[in-house]
């Protein structure tokens, strides 16, 4: 079950309000003593977060059926770069390195069995009441808040700098493999130092801004923002490529394409955009304008 977008937070009775992490989502399974993990698309995520076998234990039932968020924090605060990671990790060594270096946390969010009961057709607020005594709230688990203010949330994690907010109706049952307005999820733009790396070049002007930010001293490139820039922009650009330009990408996934000139990574930007993509990249970039910062402190 998928939220659809509401173009602003709201208050309402008939509403709960809870994070919206910034995160892989998940389904959990538990079968016996075993937990088995599948994403929204259907494959399986078991092998990826070997941790998340604990919570066999936290789970008070025999077969169960939870929805729910995986995030890795970073300096307090969901990750999706170190998520993603996690995620699209293949080899064992490096699975079970990256467990160790960034453990994640399963924030659970539905219930939708349990113990040979279907319980998604029955009203949200009766399988968050079986959820909360089906589950214990304890590391590497924890289990989702309900808030009674949309508006005072979605202050507090704009003021925070999290993703966003979802409000789910009380009397909704789980329908699954759709969106629906039973759910809806705000989110506020997000702000975000990059390195341009490089720009696009058509008929000796400048039209877009290739980005990048560090992870573990790597610059990844994260894609191109042209909205923002303005005309002036666009000619002290030209003259710094000039002077910048480099013989090699800076990014250690470089773009594929034609017309792109690639420079030092020195200059910065400040970035705002709509979310990530699930490739980590910056959906819907704008320009806010170029930063005095050093490159280095771009970084996920």
């Amino acid at each position: 079950m998928e939220p659809v977008s509401a173009p602003k937070p709201f208050d309402s009775d008939a509403h709960y309000f809870q994070v919206k992490w910034d995160g892989v989502r998940m389904l959990v399974f538990k079968e016996g003593s075993a937990i088995r993990l599948q994403n929204r698309k259907g494959n399986p995520r078991t092998a990826q977060y070997p941790e998340l076998q604990s919570l066999a234990r936290l789970i008070k039932a025999t077969d169960a059926l939870l929805d729910g968020e995986i995030v890795v924090l970073k300096s307090g605060k969901p990750s999706f770069a170190r998520v993603l990671r996690r995620d699209l990790a293949g080899r064992e060594s490096v699975i079970k390195a990256l467990s160790s270096q960034m453990p994640c946390t399963y924030c659970v969010f539905d219930l939708l069995y349990i113990d040979g009961k279907d319980l998604s057709r029955l009203p949200l607020k009766e399988r968050l009441q079986i959820l909360a005594g089906s589950v214990t709230a304890e590391k590497p688990l924890y289990l989702n808040d309900n808030f009674p203010s949309g508006l005072e949330l979605y202050r507090q994690v704009v003021e925070m700098e999290l993703e966003g907010i979802v409000a789910k109706k009380k009397e909704s049952p789980y329908v699954f493999g759709v969106k629906s307005d039973y759910w809806l999820k705000i989110k506020p733009r997000r702000r975000l130092l990059c390195v341009v790396g490089g720009v696009t070049v058509q008929q000796g002007t400048v039209g877009s801004l290739l980005l990048g930010a560090y992870q573990d001293g790597r610059l990844l490139y994260l894609g191109r923002a042209g909205s923002g820039l303005t005309g002036n922009d666009l000619k002290l650009l030209k003259a710094y490529a000039a002077r910048e330009a480099a013989g090699k990408p800076p990014f250690i996934n470089p773009p594929a394409g034609k017309n792109i000139l690639w420079l030092e990574p020195r200059l910065t930007a400040m970035i705002e955009f709509a979310e990530w993509t699930a490739d980590l990249r910056l959906r819907a970039p704008v320009v806010i304008g170029f930063s005095n910062r050093p490159p280095e402190e771009a970084a996920l």
